[in-house]
């Protein structure tokens, strides 16, 4: 039975899968049931909201000009 925080899900796996899932589990060292709510957890992270940053970086302004790369090259072309 599901904590009373948690809703439970039935899924119907064919046989090749779910001898897959058993051993991925064994092999995480966790049973089943927790294996995939980590690994559905890990899948879901992309959906769930996310703060926007408050800026983009740490520059607020432009930037000083600093010049051409022509002249930094100047003397490798003598």
């Amino acid at each position: 039975m599901a904590p009373a925080n948690k809703k439970a899900t039935i899924i119907a796996l064919d046989p090749q899968a779910d001898r897959l899932l058993s051993r991925a589990a064994r092999d995480a060292g966790m049973s089943r049931a927790e294996f995939v709510r980590r690994q559905l957890d890990a899948v879901l992270e992309r959906y769930r909201p996310h703060p926007k940053p408050r800026c983009a970086g740490l520059i607020k302004g432009p930037l000083p000009k600093r010049g051409d790369e022509f002249e930094l090259f100047a003397e490798r072309r003598r």
